[in-house]
């Protein structure tokens, strides 16, 4: 991004001419590829709660998502597995504490299965996440991105492919910005910014799981919680802006 900024003048009169030296000021802003996915999933988010094209929104949050791929591959680190870790991780810990979430505990199959692998790890009830690793083989690797990867590439081209088409069923938005968020707090540990925080707060609501938020988060979520279904992306769309007005004045 780049503004180039320029005057010049010409003052004649009594056969007198000045002319000012020409001065051009070029600012160019330069951004980091962090700083670009944070910008993208954070659009993508407001975008979600605006409820704006579910394709647009898709898009710009798998562009974030690439670029947080590649970021952590940088790093040592590989987001398939870290995703894989953390769909079992919490699930065992929930189960270890007892809590685990309506939408889980109330299937039989998902609580058997759930309960056959806090068997196998070492996951406790007070474990924390990063006091456990997990690596996988490249196959899986390779499955997770091609199952990710499938609406953003179809959206993306059309040189092999033009005549095919898209399942909207295949288009999972929350889901997807769930994962990007949780990949992008990997690279900044706890900057889950306010766009995060409330659909953090969103998506546990919408799968009953309000009641064991941490309790300096409570009262946002009550706040949430209490709208009608309905209408809670319109109230958390005006939360955000909300925040971030208070933001602004520094009383956040």
């Amino acid at each position: 991004m780049w503004r180039d900024i320029g005057s010049t003048a010409c003052i004649s009169g009594a056969g007198l001419k000045i002319r000012p030296n020409v001065a051009t000021t070029t600012t160019k802003i330069h951004i980091t590829k962090l700083s670009a996915a944070q910008r993208q999933l954070r659009a993508a988010i407001r975008m979600f709660f605006a409820e704006e094209d579910e394709l647009a929104i898709h898009t710009v949050a798998s562009a974030a998502y690439g670029l947080i791929k590649d970021l952590k591959r940088k790093r040592g680190k590989e987001e398939a597995a870290d995703q894989h870790l953390i769909s079992i991780f919490y699930a065992i810990r929930s189960f270890r504490r007892g809590s685990l979430p309506p939408y889980l505990a109330d299937d039989p199959s998902a609580v058997a299965a759930i309960e056959e692998l806090a068997a196998q790890l070492p996951i406790r009830a007070d474990s924390t996440l990063d006091e456990v690793s997990l690596s996988i083989p490249s196959e899986m690797v390779k499955e997770f991105w091609s199952g990710r990867t499938k609406v953003a590439n179809f959206l993306k081209h059309a040189d092999n492919d033009f005549a095919k088409g898209l399942s909207l069923d295949d288009v999972d938005n929350p889901k997807l910005l769930m994962q990007v968020l949780s990949g992008y707090t990997d690279l900044v540990h706890g900057d889950y910014g306010i766009e995060g925080l409330v659909l953090w707060l969103y998506l546990n609501i919408e799968q009953g799981d309000s009641e064991k938020m941490p309790s300096k988060f409570r009262r946002m979520a009550l706040r949430i919680r209490d709208v009608s279904s309905s209408s809670r992306k319109a109230f958390c769309s005006s939360l955000i802006i909300e925040f971030h007005e208070q933001s602004k004045r520094g009383k956040i």
